[in-house]
């Protein structure tokens, strides 16, 4: 097991270091959570323009050469929903100290350099360069449409959107395309000075050498910035009231149905380990409701799952599906959630479900990768707790409590990409 060292460091900052000799890379992350507002759109291009350059290494040409130098050090950036919170990512992978040619810690030189681009960025005229914000507006539009040529993906968000029209949760993890079009090098500077100010952040080290140097260089930035940090708060609607049912026509092949239900969860913490164990049961692994009925003895679909979003209290069902088959399949995924409700399920259904989540959990210490991301979802807790912890709280859990947990799940969002006749196939 790998124990964590929090410490808050400012206003709504904590470093979170892991010692470890386990790996060959060592990681460092911040990840900096804002409010999914209206300036989605300008939150999201900020991560990629700080992560191309910085007032030291203005372009690419001098940033590669001190990524080399580095020993090939990895650079990313990354924007994703947690709740109704949008979380920016900057990381740097190298390999770990004890690999180092020389004394240097190679952790240090990494968190030196993640400090350069985060808090000293190339700016002009004190602001961003206009033309490196239109190549990153560019960028990211193209990965917007990228992922909506998903259609997977496209019915998910499509089915968010409508679910919670007038919810944060429904704005996109980019914001609009037409927004992001129309942002200026101004905005994007706002968006920085918002995050540096405002968010709550994250940094996440990874090393098999000591963290105190690497903390002292986020002090010392941090120390300079006058912060008045606000935890994005989400809003929880216990139960659905009509279901909503939306149908759209692509040139697509293969149907999307994707339904949307409330959990019947009033914040992040209530029945949180009954109901991802219910979430499973109804749509996890092979030995789930909706795999081994709809996909399986009913061959109604072509995949079925369920996911828990547990940070705003919703569960979707994604499935691909014949067009015609779109009752039949959301009349059976409605009925395989009602045996869960009336307390149909196996002991054996549910030690597989156990099993299965606690195998998941464990395997969040298997990279510097994986272990930031468990970490990182956590940002938002008091207390944050290890794979470990999570698993001997699940290991706990009834099959009575997740019964009742289940009870509480309602539809509210049922929608439809279905295929168009007379046009070509899409992309799948």
């Amino acid at each position: 097991m790998i124990k964590p060292t929090i410490k808050s460091i400012a206003d709504g900052v904590r470093l979170c270091s892991l010692k470890t000799s386990q790996f060959k890379t060592g990681k460092i992350m911040i990840t900096m959570a804002l409010p999914l507002n209206e300036n989605a759109s300008a939150n999201a291009v900020l991560p990629f323009i700080l992560h191309r350059s910085c007032k030291d290494y203005p372009d690419f040409t001098a940033l590669n050469g001190r990524l080399a130098e580095l020993y090939g050090a990895i650079l990313c950036a990354n924007v994703s929903k947690h709740g109704e919170a949008q979380l920016l990512s900057v990381s740097l992978t190298a390999i770990d100290d004890r690999f180092s040619l020389t004394d240097e810690s190679i952790a240090q030189e990494c968190a030196r350099l993640l400090t350069k681009l985060i808090f000293e960025p190339k700016l002009s005229d004190g602001c961003f360069e206009k033309a490196d914000v239109e190549r990153e507006k560019r960028l990211l539009i193209e990965k917007l449409e990228g992922e909506m040529d998903n259609k997977g993906v496209y019915a998910q968000q499509r089915c968010e959107q409508v679910m919670c029209e007038n919810e944060a949760f429904g704005i996109p993890k980019y914001g609009m395309k037409e927004k992001i079009s129309t942002l200026t090098p101004e905005d994007i500077y706002d968006a920085w000075q918002r995050v540096l100010k405002t968010a709550v952040i994250l940094i996440t080290v990874i090393s098999s050498g000591e963290s105190d140097a690497i903390e002292q260089s986020f002090v010392k930035e941090f120390s300079g910035i006058k912060r008045s940090c606000a935890k994005p708060n989400t809003d929880f609607i216990k139960s659905a009231k009509e279901p909503k049912r939306v149908n759209e026509q692509q040139s697509v092949k293969q149907g999307k149905l994707v339904l949307g239900f409330r959990a019947g969860m009033e914040s992040p913490d209530d029945k949180k380990y009954d109901m991802y164990v219910a979430a499973d049961i109804f749509g996890g692994g092979t030995y789930s409701k909706l795999f081994s009925n709809v996909r399986e003895k009913m061959s109604l679909c072509y995949y079925c799952h369920a996911i828990l979003h547990r940070q705003k209290g919703v569960i979707f069902v994604r499935s691909g599906i014949e067009t015609e088959n779109e009752k039949k399949a959301t009349d059976e995924i409605l009925r395989q959630l009602r045996q869960i409700q009336q307390g149909n399920v196996s002991q054996d259904e549910f030690n597989a479900s156990i099993l299965a989540v606690c195998d998941r959990i464990n395997g969040y210490n298997d990279s510097p990768e994986t272990i930031c991301a468990w970490y990182f979802s956590q940002m938002f807790e008091d207390d944050i707790r290890t794979p470990e912890f999570y698993v001997e709280k699940y290991k706990a859990v009834t099959l009575d409590g997740v019964i009742n947990a289940a009870k509480g799940i309602t539809l509210d969002t049922v929608f439809m990409l279905s295929s168009k006749p007379g046009l070509g196939e899409g992309q799948e």
